[in-house]
């Protein structure tokens, strides 16, 4: 060490006065079982601190599981997902975690295309707009079938019909095609025929086979 202060130094130090002064109290008792119960209260201390601090990790591993199954919007379920697994990832749940984080990184990414009129206010859970907190959290990890659910409670609530709009997007870009067929009537009504055509051409690749109509019947 050449004369040097360092690191290394001070914890040889550090560790020979105290087993320097382990020693002397031994030797000023040669009671064996005095020595034992100075070790003991040596360690007490420092098993005191590790149980706390065991403790407040298990804390923190409960509040963000508890943080990741109560998100509602894929954005957020990634994050807190992300900082699970940074955290905790020799815990069990870590395997739960990196599920729902790829399944809302899917969705995620469907959120953020042009053509899904779907924004964060949509996934809150104000009671008034009656909408399901279950089905709210499985369209954001995926749901084809809760975000058609969600888009009928929507339109009860929406006389605007512009989230209703949205979620029938998102559910169709999740595979519904009843919602891409209910697009599809939407566009027609509002006289777009290249979005009904769009919508219609999706209900069909989904498998979507429409009864026909009576309009068609008597042309």
């Amino acid at each position: 060490l050449q004369g040097r202060r360092s690191p290394l130094r001070g914890l040889l130090t550090t560790g020979l006065m105290a087993l320097a002064s382990l020693q002397a109290m031994a030797a000023s008792n040669p009671d064996a079982s005095s020595f034992g119960r100075l070790v003991d209260d040596w360690a007490a201390p420092a098993a005191a601190a590790s149980s706390t601090v065991n403790a407040a990790v298990d804390h923190h591993e409960l509040a963000l599981r508890q943080a990741v199954l109560q998100a509602t919007w894929p954005a957020d379920l990634v994050r807190l997902a992300d900082e699970y697994l940074q955290h905790h990832a020799q815990r069990p749940w870590a395997a739960d975690a990196s599920r729902i984080r790829e399944r809302a990184a899917l969705t995620a990414k469907l959120l953020r295309r042009e053509d899904v009129a779907l924004f964060r206010s949509a996934f809150a859970l104000p009671s008034e707009r009656g909408l399901a907190a279950e089905d709210l959290r499985l369209a954001a990890l995926g749901d084809a079938g809760a975000a058609l659910r969600l888009a009928g409670q929507a339109q009860l609530a929406d006389a605007a019909g512009s989230q209703t709009v949205g979620w029938l997007q998102f559910a169709a870009m999740l595979g519904s095609e009843r919602a891409a067929y209910e697009l599809a009537l939407h566009f027609r009504r509002q006289a777009q025929p290249l979005m009904a055509s769009h919508y219609e051409g999706r209900a069909a690749e989904l498998g979507f086979v429409a009864l026909p109509s009576l309009d068609h019947g008597r042309k």
